[in-house]
């Protein structure tokens, strides 16, 4: 059967988003490859920490602000508007790391390890906003070309510094470089989109304030999923050092590959969802459920055999013989994955249909149990003990999303019913 012209768009889309994000996903890895190949593992330690202590305060002052762009299918608010709120918060987001950096910090290098990294963060959110406007506007070939370039470009500038110097600080301070040079002289060119930006910056603090609550919840979902992911690493750090969280967060980077496809996906997604519930149209919004379930259970099924196969040669071969002997660890953690491609593919469909406060909930309660878990299972058990406090997390999220699912499910059913029952109504009033 031939496809619709809006389903080539979708695979189009897709297929631009997936050559980007791969790519992207790799470099990602990469990062903790040569921080493993060209430092220690307590210098991967470090640059995990900074990651679990940055990247919640980042991402609440992030408020998925794309999203939030890519889905204002009206224009509510103007990329004005939308830019002055992202530069104001991401700088608060960047001065509260700084100042929990040198709170939390051991050392001044851990403290300036934290500080980079938030640093480095920040780029990536600004260009994020812009991400939001091409993908409204559907040039999906831009954003995809910006992580094909800024992908290899960072990268390259973190491992130069590194194999010239061995110390982490400039290896994570020329990683922003790169990161900063993408957004200047690629995302903020929008010439596509010139009419969005006549009016410049825009502060105006009413409409800000209308933002602020429309954001608030989309900040507090993204804050407690990257907690969420970090709370077991938390532990690590305080029960077996930096270390042993290297060895995990190295491992754990594994995922990043499939969390990236998983996040093609729900970005190609994004506005057809929302389009399909603004319109009811309830039998659309299941097919993306039942694609996004595909997608994620199959990357996760594929992880899992890989891991149960070649597992240790594949740890040996990465990282290093220190790594190869972690080989259950890695099957643990793809099983961990598994659950949360599934969770993180429907999560996308949740938030396009605009469900979001309900999302809070099920996040404090997956922390709460990530908390527990890995309070119980990390002094006794490890590492394998993370990652078994990882699962046990995700398993909850994915519940409670199946459950909000379900609930706007039947509230487009309704939607559906309800003109029928009024056209029945105005029958018999005819008669």
């Amino acid at each position: 059967m031939a496809m619709t012209g809006s389903e080539r768009r979708l695979q189009s889309g897709f297929t631009w988003l997936v050559a980007g994000n791969v790519l992207y996903a790799a470099c990602q890895w990469g990062i903790v490859w040569v921080l493993a190949r060209l430092g220690s593992t307590e210098q991967v330690g470090q640059y995990a920490l900074g990651m679990a202590v940055s990247a919640p305060i980042m991402l609440f002052g992030n408020f998925q602000l794309r999203a939030l762009i890519a889905s204002d299918l009206n224009e509510e608010y103007s990329l004005g508007q939308y830019l002055s709120f992202r530069f104001v918060s991401i700088a608060v987001a960047t001065g509260v790391i700084a100042i929990s950096a040198w709170s939390i910090g051991r050392s001044a290098i851990s403290a300036s390890v934290i500080a980079l990294v938030g640093a480095a963060q920040a780029l990536d959110f600004v260009s994020e906003s812009y991400y939001g406007i091409m993908q409204r506007e559907r040039r999906l070939d831009r954003l995809s070309w910006s992580l094909l370039i800024k992908g290899p470009l960072a990268l390259g500038c973190l491992a130069a510094a590194m194999y010239a110097t061995r110390n982490i600080l400039y290896a994570l301070g020329s990683l922003a470089i790169g990161r900063l040079l993408v957004l200047l002289l690629w995302d903020s060119r929008l010439g596509f989109a010139g009419r969005e930006l006549k009016a410049g910056l825009v502060w105006d603090w009413p409409r800000v304030r209308g933002l602020l609550r429309l954001a608030l919840p989309l900040g507090l979902i993204s804050m407690l999923v990257s907690v969420n992911a970090g709370i077991p690493r938390y532990f690590l750090e305080v029960y077996r050092g930096s270390s042993d969280l290297g060895i995990f967060a190295a491992i754990a980077s594994l995922l990043t590959a499939g969390t990236l496809i998983v996040s093609s996906l729900g970005q190609s997604l994004f506005v057809p969802v929302a389009q399909a519930c603004a319109a009811g149209d309830r039998a659309r919004y299941r097919w993306f459920l039942f694609y996004a379930v595909v997608i994620g259970a199959g990357l996760g099924a594929a992880a899992v055999l890989v891991a149960l196969g070649a597992g240790q040669k594949i740890l040996a071969t990465l990282f290093g013989p220190e790594y190869g002997s972690h080989s259950r660890l890695l099957v643990l953690l793809m099983l961990a994955g598994a659950v949360s491609y599934i969770a993180s593919g429907l999560g996308y469909v949740m938030t396009a249909a605009r469900s979001l406060t309900p999302q809070i909930p099920v996040m404090a309660a997956a922390a709460v149990a990530a908390v527990g878990a890995s309070a119980w299972l990390i002094p006794v058990y490890g590492l394998e003990g993370a990652a078994l406090a990882l699962m046990i997390s995700t398993l909850l999220q994915l519940a409670g999303t199946v459950l909000i699912l379900m609930r706007i499910d039947r509230s487009l059913q309704s939607q559906a019913q309800a003109p029928l029952a009024l056209a029945h109504y105005a029958e018999g009033a005819a008669r």
